[in-house]
């Protein structure tokens, strides 16, 4: 009995060495395609956004209305396609290494502004308007970088989904227990269900937009979970979406 325990114990610890062995070189793998991404697919991208938005600056030499269109529509979806890639890219290296939080006092209606001004011109192509009604003063214990990625996340998600020429409505809200950001638009309504699956990983999805928006919020929802607060997603039958997070206050 002891000389089998014996064997046991050495047959175990040697398929502990052969899975830790396959998962580093996993892990060297993950590591090898996000380099990739990053070199070959998203340098090159960043550099010919860059030209694009100085050829419609003027820096080159003075365009014509119909040639600064075409040239603001161009952008438009290389901003798109560069966010797309830059979400993958995080998602691999997030699933292959958790990021080390940098925990400090930021002011979230700050971020909440920064995150606007990036995101606006998506907005405008939807005619849509962000509307910011909040606590100035409004502070939490959080990572600055990833709080920001948070917001403008969950804020693609909510213009993305939010009917054309409509209002999208942001608020920061204080009680004596928990702090909300919330997001609310007008769209159709979804079931809770539905509502659930646009945060969760997707496998299979045909529709390129659709993929950008599920990438946005599945990061959203993973950074949320890992500050530790909670998600926030309601569907309402007068056709508003609420999409947000709440935590508690330190």
């Amino acid at each position: 009995m002891f000389h089998k325990k014996k064997s046991l114990k050495k047959i175990k610890q040697k398929f502990k060495k052969i899975k830790n062995k396959y998962e580093t070189k996993l892990k060297n793998l993950r590591n090898k395609y996000t380099c990739i991404l990053t070199h070959d697919i998203k340098t090159p991208l960043l550099a010919q956004n860059q030209t694009l938005k100085l050829l419609c600056q003027n820096h080159f030499g003075e365009l014509n209305i119909s040639q600064k269109e075409m040239l603001e529509e161009i952008i438009k979806s290389s901003d798109f396609l560069l966010e797309v890639i830059s979400n993958a890219i995080f998602m691999a290296r997030y699933e292959n290494e958790r990021p080390v939080f940098n925990i400090e006092k930021i002011n979230l209606l700050k971020e909440v502004y920064e995150c606007c001004e990036k995101i606006k011109y998506f907005a405008q192509d939807k005619g849509q308007k962000i509307n910011i009604k909040a606590n100035k003063n409004i502070k939490i214990q959080a990572d600055r970088k990833l709080t920001q990625k948070i917001i403008y996340n969950i804020l693609s998600g909510a213009i993305f989904c939010g009917f054309e020429n409509s209002d999208i409505e942001i608020r920061i809200k204080e009680d004596k227990n928990n702090i909300s950001f919330l997001t609310k638009n007008k769209s159709i309504y979804m079931t809770q269900e539905k509502l659930k699956s646009l945060f969760e990983d997707k496998k299979n999805l045909c529709d390129f937009n659709q993929l950008g928006m599920s990438l946005n919020l599945n990061i959203a929802s993973k950074l949320i979970n890992a500050h530790k607060w909670e998600i926030i997603a309601k569907s309402q039958k007068n056709n508003s979406t609420v999409f947000g997070f709440t935590l508690k206050k330190s």
